[in-house]
C-alpha cells in the first residue's frame, strides 16, 4: 500500500513533533509499504525516513489553493491512503483518509483564537473533518469525549492512541552542559520550571499568582517560563511586576531540544499549570529527563501524567503553591515522583504508537490486520 503523510506543518512545536516521530516510526515499522511524505518547502531534512519519497510544494495551510493541489498530488502520485496528522483534509480526493484530532482547544477555548474569521474557519474544518475522515485518531480518552461531544463524530470511528515521546528527551548528566545552560538563561539558584508557548488557557498568569505565594512562603528560587511568548510576555512581565516577583522570573523564548532538555534535567520541578491540554507533551518530557512534575487536574492531564505527579486546581494559585512548596521542600517525595515517573513512560512510546495506527489503516482500506500489527 502507498501512504501519504501530509507534514506541512512538521516545523512547528508540538504538533511538529508528533508529525516527524510518527512518520519515523511508521516508515521504519513497516518498511513493505511505500510512503510520500508531503513536506514544506526546504523541509526534506527534518523527517528521517531514507527509503520514502519527498516533495516539498509551496502550498500554504489553511488555503484554497492546498484543496485544489492536493488532491491532484494524490492522484498523481496513485496514494492509497492519506493521513492527516492535523485535522485538515482535502475536502475532494482520490482515496480514503485517515486524521488525527489531537484536540478542540478553539472550541473549548476560543480565546485562543482571537480572529473571528479564523474561528469560523477551524469550526468550519474540524466539522469538514470530522463528518469525511475514514477513521480519526486522537491522543486521549478525554479528547475522544471532547470530540464526540463537539464535533457529534461517531465514536466508533474514533481510536485513541498515545503518542510516544521523543527519544532524545532523557537525563543531562553533564554539570558543564548544565552549568552553561544555567549561566546562558540567568539562572543563578534551584528553579521552577514551565514550559508552553503563551497562550490564556496555558494560565502563566495562575503560576505567577502562585510564585508569588511560594515566594511569601520562604521559597528561594527562580521561576523559569520557557518557550515562545510574542505579545504574552509583555504582558506576563507587568502582571510579575505587580505581584513584586519578577527579579525573580526567567522568560527564555523560544528553547532548542538540546537546551530544553538540560532545563527539564536542572529543575528542581516541573509545573505544567494548564486550564486544557488535549494531551500534553511536556510533562512526558519532564519524566523522561528525571524532573518531578507538579500538575494541574484539568481535562487530559491526569490521563497523560498517571499516579506520578501532585495534583492542583489551576483556578486555585492557594492550592498550586501548596503543592509546589510541599514538593520543593521534599527531596523523598521529588526522588519517588522521579522513580514512578519512569514507570508511567513506559505506557507510551513510538515504536506502540506506529504499531496501532498501523491497524488503523488497515481498517481504513478494509484489510485484514497483519499478524505483526497484533503481536
Amino acid at each position: 500500500m502507498k501512504i501519504a503523510f501530509d507534514l506541512r506543518r512538521i516545523g512547528n512545536p508540538g504538533i511538529g513533533r508528533y508529525m516527524k516521530c510518527l512518520a519515523e516510526a511508521i516508515t521504519a515499522q513497516a518498511p513493505e509499504n511505500e510512503y510520500l511524505l508531503i513536506l514544506p518547502p526546504e523541509g526534506s531534512d527534518l523527517v528521517h525516513a531514507p527509503e520514502a519519497a519527498k516533495i516539498c510544494p509551496r502550498l500554504k495551510y489553511y488555503s484554497l489553493r492546498e484543496q485544489v493541489e492536493l488532491p491532484r498530488i494524490l492522484s498523481r502520485h496513485k496514494v492509497d491512503l492519506l493521513h492527516s496528522p492535523h485535522f485538515l483534509l482535502p475536502l475532494l480526493r482520490s482515496c480514503p483518509a485517515v486524521a488525527t484530532i489531537h484536540d478542540v482547544i478553539y472550541l473549548t477555548c476560543p480565546q485562543d483564537l482571537p480572529s473571528r474569521a479564523g474561528r469560523l474557519y477551524y469550526r468550519a474544518m474540524m466539522n469538514a473533518c470530522a463528518r469525511m475522515a475514514t477513521r480519526i485518531i486522537t491522543d486521549s480518552e478525554h479528547s475522544k469525549s471532547e470530540i464526540v461531544r463537539y464535533l457529534r463524530a461517531d465514536p466508533e470511528r474514533i481510536d485513541v492512541i498515545y503518542p510516544g515521546v521523543d527519544p532524545g528527551f532523557e537525563p543531562v548528566t553533564d554539570a558543564v552542559q548544565l552549568a552553561a545552560v544555567r549561566s546562558r538563561f540567568g539562572i543563578h539558584r534551584e528553579f521552577i520550571l514551565c514550559v508552553g508557548i503563551y497562550k490564556l488557557r496555558k494560565n502563566h498568569a495562575g503560576l505567577l499568582r502562585a510564585f508569588q505565594r511560594c515566594l511569601a512562603n520562604d521559597m528561594r528560587a527562580q521561576l523559569v517560563i520557557a518557550g515562545p511568548m510574542a505579545e504574552g510576555e509583555a504582558v506576563l512581565r507587568r502582571l510579575a511586576a505587580e505581584l513584586g516577583v519578577a527579579e525573580h522570573v526567567v522568560f527564555t523564548g523560544f528553547v532548542n531540544d538540546a537546551d530544553l532538555g538540560a532545563l527539564y534535567s536542572a529543575a528542581r520541578i516541573c509545573v505544567c499549570p494548564s486550564l486544557y491540554e488535549g494531551f500534553g507533551f511536556t510533562v512526558l518530557e519532564a519524566m523522561a529527563c528525571g524532573a518531578p512534575v507538579v500538575c494541574s487536574r484539568a481535562t487530559s492531564l491526569p490521563e497523560v501524567a498517571g499516579n506520578p505527579a501532585l495534583y492542583f486546581d489551576p483556578h486555585d494559585p492557594e492550592e498550586m503553591a501548596s503543592q509546589l512548596l510541599r514538593v520543593f521542600s521534599d527531596a523523598a517525595l521529588r526522588s519517588a515522583l522521579i522513580e514512578q515517573g519512569w514507570h508511567n513512560l513506559q505506557r507510551f512510546n513510538w515504536a506502540e504508537t506506529a504499531r496501532l495506527t498501523l491497524a488503523v489503516y488497515h481498517q481504513a482500506l478494509r484489510l485484514p490486520i497483519p499478524k505483526a500489527v497484533y503481536a
